[in-house]
């Protein structure tokens, strides 16, 4: 039967081509049969990618970025509560050196109840400084020392940290009133709540004294 003529194959990129032609006449089963693979010359790509591939489009950055006049939370509506909040957090961070100096006064619950204001009063501070930070760029918490020791009594000092919670309530929700940012506005009435439920904390260790 006669054979169909071979196309030649692409392939053995980099050997070389009378060499492999020797070695193709020794294996060959038709004496003087054409070798059927072609030797591509050397650094020939195999495979070409087509010219009309599509290239990767990487956006570049453009100038509609955001800005803090664009949003509407913890931006430029609250730029006007810079003091304020460095005011509030001082506050928060000095209550939160006396009450852990007031837990140290007493003992059993009551020592743990004040702990726990104490606790909250810190984070209060951390909350009121990161809402500085995402309206102004500038972290601020400042270092409090603890406070000088009192020769305030116990209950005559918690009958002074009743007045402050009321009072700092107070301060909150007349904050919390007059921001146009919504986000900053919601966390002065959480703020507010949270000191009016001290007051109360402290209220209920005065009624078991």
């Amino acid at each position: 039967m006669e054979q169909e003529p071979r196309q030649p194959l692409v392939g053995m990129i980099g050997c070389d081509r009378d060499v492999f032609s020797r070695v193709w006449s020794r294996v060959s089963p038709q004496p003087g049969e054409a070798c059927p693979i072609e030797v591509l010359p050397p650094h020939t790509p195999a495979v070409r990618t087509p010219a009309s591939a599509p290239k990767p489009v990487v956006d570049a950055p453009g100038d509609d970025e955001p800005t803090p006049s664009d949003v509407p939370c913890l931006g430029r509506a609250g730029e006007d509560h810079g003091e304020l909040l460095q005011n509030f957090i001082r506050h928060e961070l000095e209550d939160w050196r006396t009450y852990q100096a007031l837990s140290a006064r007493a003992g059993g619950q009551n020592a743990r109840t004040l702990a726990s204001i104490a606790a909250d009063e810190r984070r209060h501070a951390r909350r009121l400084s990161a809402a500085h930070f995402l309206i102004s760029g500038i972290r601020f918490l400042p270092e409090v020392p603890a406070p000088r020791p009192s020769r305030t009594t116990f209950w005559a000092a918690l009958r002074q940290r009743f007045w402050e919670e009321q009072h700092g309530s107070a301060l909150y929700a007349a904050a919390a009133a007059e921001t146009a940012d919504p986000c900053l506005a919601a966390l002065y009435r959480e703020l507010s709540a949270e000191e009016a439920a001290h007051a109360d904390l402290l209220r209920a260790m005065v009624e078991r004294m």
